[in-house]
């Protein structure tokens, strides 16, 4: 099973974050909200960007949308809980 976050935040944003908040998974930038348009993921528009709304995707090998967390509030919360669900997926 493999984690990653995404967000808009440019490359060096994001690397700032993650080790200021001491994520240890990859994150990665979808500042030209490729994937977000292609997913038809939420969004709204935040200090003049274009941001992503809090959501997790779990994700098969095969590129499936298997399971979704919307909204996302409590951060470390929904990744437990993302991570619960796929492993309850692989068993």
């Amino acid at each position: 099973m493999t984690l990653c976050g995404i967000g808009t935040q440019l490359l060096y944003e994001q690397a700032e974050f993650a080790h200021t908040e001491r994520i240890p998974y990859p994150l990665l930038s979808d500042a030209a909200h490729r994937p977000a348009v292609a997913l038809r993921l939420p969004a709204f528009r935040g200090a003049g960007r274009l941001r992503h709304k809090r959501l997790i995707l779990v994700v098969d090998a095969e590129r499936t949308v298997r399971d979704v967390l919307f909204p996302v509030d409590a951060i470390p919360y929904a990744v437990a809980e993302a991570l619960r669900r796929a492993a309850g997926r692989t068993a």
